[in-house]
């Protein structure tokens, strides 16, 4: 009886000790438990409060899901269009779900982003400054790069108009976790990891404290930003209607590796020993893989295309599931490889002036040899289904699997 009492004194202490921790060192980035819909559909049909939007029960609440170009509680406020000042070099007018920009003298354009001035002449013994030379490459640039912008905006809103269903959804309390928020300029950014997250969270971190910071990985990630779930169910309504909301994505075969590198390979933190087990995706086990203490990527890749429970992580979980982008309708969405050139129309768009100083610089990606290095022992049978996975990241923002798959296929030719 007494080895039994002490037992149990033993077990009582250890879990008031657990208690005690957990509440102690909680984080404060964690998905508070909330209640879930109740189905109590009758509180919109006895309310209605909805006047250009329908409404929807969520967290035993009636909240309304504006249609485009209205925004506020009850849908009743005419979103301002011009509020993200859309045109570069004129006035804008607000319209419902639209805008029209007055250009100044000498600029065209949707955006009044086009100069039609005429260009200067200037005597030959003097140096034209950059603006004034024609063709101008930074000015060539800089309409590529909002061109390109354009361009993915138009893959990803296409793609949600297939889908009307997604496009009325609300945001899962998954996505609310994700998006850290920042108050000061109106942003929402749904961090996606292996995408160049550090360098962004880095870029928002300066913004938030107004500093020019370098740090190192850790310390980035270490920093404890505000997110989307840490407020009340008004607050994040505001929040998802009236902020700019950004994105970074990847090709998400050089995501998925990446991932595996920095987890398997470099083993910088114990995933690699908490996933273990995907070993036992791989049918036909060498004595090869007997001494290599790194799941191999076929394991890797295998254990990620079955979607088991335990073997899912945020590193490698599609970007759709983590950041839902057709609920969330993203304003801007940036590449990783492209950062350095995305990062400077983003700032422009929401009106962030004098703090190119902390932005990314351009790196210089090792394409699809970094690719085929690895990829070229992977079954086509495996890539197929890690294709199936991803299917709605490579359709929603504009990647080809088919190219990614020919472009191995040469680069393993050439070897």
């Amino acid at each position: 009886m007494r080895k039994t009492g002490a037992f149990l004194t033993v077990v009582a202490t250890m879990g008031f000790c657990y208690l005690y921790l957990y509440k102690r060192f909680e984080p404060t980035h964690v998905h508070r438990a909330r209640k879930h819909d109740q189905g109590d559909t009758n509180l919109c049909e006895t309310q209605n409060p909805c006047e250009h939007g329908f409404c929807v029960v969520r967290f035993d609440k009636p909240i309304c899901v504006c249609e485009d170009g209205w925004t506020g509680p009850s849908c009743s406020v005419e979103f301002n269009e011009c509020q993200s000042n859309p045109c570069h070099h004129g006035k804008c007018f607000d319209g419902v779900n639209s805008y029209t920009c007055e250009c100044k003298e000498g600029w065209i354009g949707t955006n009044c982003e086009k100069d039609i001035r005429p260009k200067q002449e200037l005597p030959s013994n003097v140096i034209a400054p950059p603006e004034l030379i024609p063709g101008n490459k930074e000015e060539d640039s800089s309409e590529a790069v909002q061109n390109e912008q354009a361009k993915r905006m138009s893959v990803l809103n296409n793609y949600c108009s297939r889908y009307p269903e997604k496009s009325s959804e609300y945001p899962s309390k998954h996505t609310l976790g994700q998006l850290i928020v920042n108050d000061k300029y109106n942003i929402l950014y749904c961090f996606v990891p292996k995408t160049g997250c550090t360098t962004t969270k880095l870029v928002f971190y300066n913004l938030e404290m107004g500093t020019n910071h370098t740090m190192n990985t850790i310390e980035v990630h270490k920093h404890n930003f505000t997110y989307l779930d840490q407020y009340s169910d008004e607050e994040i309504e505001q929040r998802l209607r009236n902020y700019q909301k950004f994105i970074v994505v990847r090709d998400p075969l050089e995501r998925l590796l990446s991932a595996w590198r920095d987890k398997f390979v470099h083993g910088r933190d114990l995933l690699t020993e908490k996933f273990q087990d995907m070993w036992s995706t791989i049918e036909n086990k060498t004595s090869e893989y007997d001494i290599i203490r790194n799941v191999p990527f076929k394991a890797f890749l295998k254990a990620v295309a079955m979607d088991k429970h335990k073997w899912k992580n945020a590193h490698w979980e599609p970007a759709y599931k983590l950041c839902s982008p057709c609920q969330v309708k993203f304003d801007f969405v940036a590449h990783t490889d492209t950062l350095a050139e995305d990062f400077p129309l983003f700032f422009q768009k929401v009106g962030i002036t004098g703090k190119d100083g902390f932005l990314p610089q351009k790196k210089q990606t090792r394409g699809g040899k970094f690719l085929a290095e690895d990829y070229r022992v992977i079954p086509l049978e495996d890539m197929r289904a890690i294709w199936s996975m991803f299917k709605p990241d490579f359709d929603m923002f504009g990647y080809s699997f088919e190219e990614d798959i020919n472009g191995l296929l040469q680069t393993k030719n050439k070897n």
